[in-house]
């Protein structure tokens, strides 16, 4: 028995099983990183599908043609929560991923896709609102419902290309995303194609919309300048355009809600982007897997913030919340309602009838 066990080990060597960093940290860390990433996936589930049920809902902003550009950001985020995180927690928990290689493959591709999404997303948001400060007037001929539909599709095509190279042999996924696998040294820029594909990636989707939003926040922010400048300060013109000044307000509270979406989502991501640079510069090593976990997690927090601001900001997306959860809370009490008088009439009827008898 021991030699034919001897000889099977021989002749097949048996693959050694990759584990997480996770699976080396210390119990209490991992219970609450586990615990902080579920509180996580169960916000950006729930806070996305209300954003775009209330974005439906919502007669002031339901026919806004940006409003299309919204429900595709919150559309890419759901995904997230839905698809990706899910797994990704069950890999920190076990300490490895065992979702199977297939749908790695996919898992990874949504990571891909979805995330670059989000910040094409955000950088068209800017330009919609840098239009709708500086030519007010040719705001809604200019900017469409169908025109916001197409733009949102090209989005999508676009960021679903940056996500199928590693699926074909350009680098691996397990190079960018921790949680799959282990990132392999003949994987990791030893191509001129690995090293073209890591450095467009990067630079093409995270680097190219930062560039565009700042570019673009900086007109808005020139145009708002000029617009004050040119605003009297006396009662009487004040009185007259109350109408214009409150669309300024309002033009204006939407152009900082935009630049808090776009800087939670710099924050949160920045670190992830940040330690691919370094390790492009000084090798996959640098930073350790500890740092990739870590930053790839913050990346995904982003996914549930923008519920949150909108929820602050935003009073009619309160006020939509309640209504949808007051609704519900309606259809309950109407259902035990009935439960309880077809119980009351059930008792009745058997009553009577043990009468009759």
């Amino acid at each position: 028995m021991s030699g034919n066990f001897t000889n099977q080990c021989c002749d097949e060597p048996v693959e050694e099983e990759f584990y997480l960093v996770t699976s080396t940290w210390p119990t209490s860390v991992v219970i609450l990183t586990t615990v902080f990433m579920i509180i996580v996936n169960v916000v950006t589930l729930v806070g996305n599908a209300f954003v775009i049920v209330a974005l439906t809902k919502i007669d002031a902003l339901k026919y806004m043609a940006n409003n299309q550009v919204v429900i595709s950001l919150a559309v890419a985020d759901l995904l997230v929560g839905l698809l990706v995180m899910p797994c990704a927690i069950d890999a920190l928990l076990a300490g490895k991923w065992r979702c199977g290689n297939l749908w790695g493959k996919l898992n990874a591709v949504g990571n891909f896709a979805f995330c670059i999404s989000s910040i094409m997303h955000l950088a068209l948001l800017s330009v919609d609102r840098y239009i709708a400060i500086s030519r007010p007037l040719v705001y809604l001929s200019v900017v469409t419902k169908a025109r916001a539909r197409s733009a949102c599709l090209l989005l999508w095509i676009y960021s679903t290309l940056w996500a199928l190279p590693p699926l074909f042999g350009v680098s691996s996924y397990e190079c960018f995303i921790p949680y799959i696998g282990k990132c392999l040294p003949e994987d990791w820029l030893q191509t001129k194609v690995a090293i073209a594909f890591t450095v467009s990636v990067v630079c093409g989707t995270y680097g190219a919309a930062v560039i565009v939003m700042c570019y673009v926040y900086f007109k808005i922010f020139i145009a708002i300048f000029k617009q004050l400048k040119r605003i009297s300060v006396t009662v009487e013109q004040v009185r007259r355009n109350s109408l214009a000044a409150r669309r300024n307000a309002s033009t204006r509270k939407g152009v900082t809600t935009v630049l808090i979406v776009i800087g939670t989502y710099v924050v949160c991501w920045s670190p992830f982007c940040i330690l691919l640079f370094v390790q492009m510069a000084c090798g996959k090593t640098a930073g350790g897997p500890t740092a990739d976990i870590i930053t790839m997690f913050i990346g995904f927090a982003n996914s549930a913030c923008n519920p949150i601001i909108y929820c602050i900001r935003y009073r009619a997306f309160r006020e939509t919340v309640k209504r949808i959860f007051v609704r519900k809370n309606d259809c309950f009490k109407y259902f035990f309602k009935a439960e309880r008088e077809q119980t009351q009439i059930s008792t009745r009827s058997i009553t009577l009838w043990c009468y009759c008898l």
